[in-house]
């Protein structure tokens, strides 16, 4: 039988886990963006989607509960990507290869 966590020790896990989640997500994002922009996508479209995600989902829980950033923060952070990015999508004539 396994032993189960307390409500305390459930809640320290989750404390501890959510932001680390959190920021794998946010760090997926920025993998995302960038490996768009290479491909020739315009980096500006991710911030298109992330309003329509927050249109579609409604309020959600506070973010504080949640293991993704919010529509809100993603958003935002990736419009900060956004001129950084542009570069690579604005390249004219074949596109090399990039390695990660």
């Amino acid at each position: 039988m396994r032993p189960s966590l307390t409500p305390a020790a459930l809640a320290a896990a989750l404390a501890v886990q959510r932001p680390n989640s959190r920021t794998a997500e946010s760090e997926a994002d920025r993998i995302g963006i960038e490996l768009a922009a290479k491909a020739g996508y315009d980096p500006r479209a991710a911030i298109t989607l992330w309003q329509k995600m927050a249109q579609v989902g409604g309020k959600g829980p506070p973010e504080f509960f949640s293991t993704h950033p919010s529509p809100e923060n993603r958003e935002k952070k990736l419009a900060e990507y956004v001129p950084e990015m542009m570069p690579y999508y604005e390249q004219k004539g074949d596109r090399p290869i990039y390695r990660l």
